[in-house]
């Protein structure tokens, strides 16, 4: 196995102009860490001053070092190789917020949309990070998705509720402390990503403000509660049902092109997403107090239109069994074969898809049996209501299965981990803010399940069924786990 210092390489996670980021293993105790080595690209290497590079590169270190936030993932070691390339060494996290999205290299298309309440809760948790580090006078300069790694946080709460993710933002190669004067940026390069750098960030780099921090964030949010990114004229509220005015209003100030208009600083940011949470919760307290007669129908957009009479209402039909034995399913062709649509939601046409006739939509598909499982009436299969009660790797997944069915978990045997096809089944389509109101009969943890599928011999196709979508994951990473048998 390849080593870089006393760390064990156990493979490649990105390669940026500055170097390459891997995963790594601790020696000794074996934790999983994310290593990044400075390895400049030809070009960069060949126009550069390579002192510059490394001053550059040791600097975003100390700067990631100093701040101690649980918003901003923490540097562990710094050293370098046998070769005198300086590396440092953070906290490993399988997730992040672009690849929860679906966010390509296309950054204009569109991406999936969040839950409102955790949006705002990732929200609130990148101001309070943005509000230290600008404490410390430090800019970040490249808030975007793909900078935000996500740890999965069942424990934590804030205000009563799971926050189910904790964000840690990362990626400081590009900040700015303040008073420091920059050199070695060619004239008029560009600071930050296209999309959600802000327009005074664009063109005038070195002088940006906290404020260019703060539209970045408003961006982000806007993206995760509507899947586009902020367009003049088009408020949130017309790209999602549920939000309002209110939401219209903050976006129309965070997102603003005159930084005097947006909030001066990320305490004032995270003091307006706090109000704006709380007023979320008051939207959806209302509706969830409509009658279930009345709010059970809408039209098209959403809207409450009337009840809906029973006879309208589809019985369930019962499909033709499910694939149960796993298969391996390369990413190559994997949409089609798990028939997902291009953001790897279950696709309007698949058979077990949340648009067709058996889809999770029909009346009373999922019943509850009692208070440990659940009967799909469509796919004949009985489900944990629950689950594991913490994340876990793969292999401690399958354990778990087996524990199960050898003690013949609920009166049943044959508990195994789901596949692909059987989770598809229990993804549902977005909600609109009525959707939210009724309890569901399987518990909302976990939110992201492991498949029996195998993707390849060290990663494992799994299911977001808070969001809807399907994706893989390295074995070793810790996703929930939800069985299922086929006895009746």
């Amino acid at each position: 196995m390849r080593h870089i210092g006393r760390y064990a390489i156990l493979g490649l996670l990105g390669r940026g102009g500055m170097g390459a980021v891997y995963k790594a293993a601790m020696p000794r105790v074996g934790r999983t860490v994310a290593m990044k080595v400075l390895a400049p690209s030809e070009a960069l290497a060949a126009t550069a001053d390579p002192d510059a590079l490394r001053r550059g590169f040791l600097r975003e270190a100390a700067l990631m070092a100093r701040i101690r936030h649980p918003a901003v993932a923490q540097v562990l070691d710094v050293d370098e190789d046998e070769r005198g390339r300086p590396f440092f060494v953070m906290e490993y996290f399988c997730d992040n917020l672009g690849t929860l999205l679906g966010e390509g290299y296309r950054v204009e298309e569109s991406t999936r949309r969040l839950d409102v309440a955790r949006s705002l809760s990732l929200a609130r948790q990148l101001a309070s990070a943005l509000a230290r580090l600008h404490h410390e006078g430090i800019l970040h300069r490249d808030v975007k998705p793909y900078n935000m790694m996500l740890a999965d946080a069942p424990e934590l709460y804030d205000g009563g509720e799971r926050v189910g993710d904790q964000l840690k933002l990362i990626d400081f190669g590009l900040s700015r402390l303040r008073g420091e004067v920059e050199s070695g940026r060619a004239g008029g390069a560009v600071v930050g990503s296209p999309f959600y750098a802000s327009p005074e960030q664009e063109a005038d780099p070195a002088n940006a403000d906290a404020r260019a921090d703060v539209f970045s964030a408003g961006v982000t949010l806007f993206r995760c509660l509507t899947g586009r990114l902020p367009q003049e004229g088009v408020p949130a509220s017309r790209l999602r049902v549920g939000l309002d005015g209110r939401f219209d209003d903050f976006f129309a100030r965070c997102c603003a092109g005159d930084p005097a208009k947006r909030p001066p600083s990320a305490e004032a940011l995270l003091a307006e997403l706090t109000d704006l949470a709380g007023h979320w919760e008051r939207l959806r307290a209302a509706a969830c107090g409509l009658p279930p007669e009345v709010a059970d129908k809408s039209d098209a957009s959403g809207r409450v239109t009337g009840p809906r009479p029973a006879s309208m209402r589809p019985a369930p039909m019962r499909a033709a069994p499910m694939r149960a034995a796993p298969v391996l399913q390369r990413l190559q062709g994997a949409r089609e074969a798990f028939g997902l649509d291009e953001l790897w939601r279950p696709a309007r046409n698949s058979r077990s898809g949340p648009m067709g006739p058996m889809g999770p939509m029909a009346a009373d598909r999922f019943v509850a049996l009692d208070a440990e499982t659940v009967r799909d009436e469509v796919g004949g299969l009985v489900w944990q209501r629950g689950g594991g009660a913490y994340p876990t790797n793969l292999a401690r997944a399958r354990e778990y299965a087996r524990e199960l069915d050898e003690r013949r978990f609920a009166g049943r045997g044959g508990w195994r981990l789901p596949t692909v096809e059987e989770l598809r089944s229990l993804l549902a389509p977005e909600t609109d803010l009525r959707g939210l109101c009724p309890p569901g009969v399987f518990d909302a943890s976990p939110r992201r399940l492991w498949s029996a599928d195998a993707k390849s011999h060290a990663a494992g196709w799994y299911a977001d069924v808070e969001h809807g979508f399907i994706w893989w994951r390295d074995v070793d990473c810790e996703i929930g786990v939800r069985c299922v048998t086929s006895e009746a």
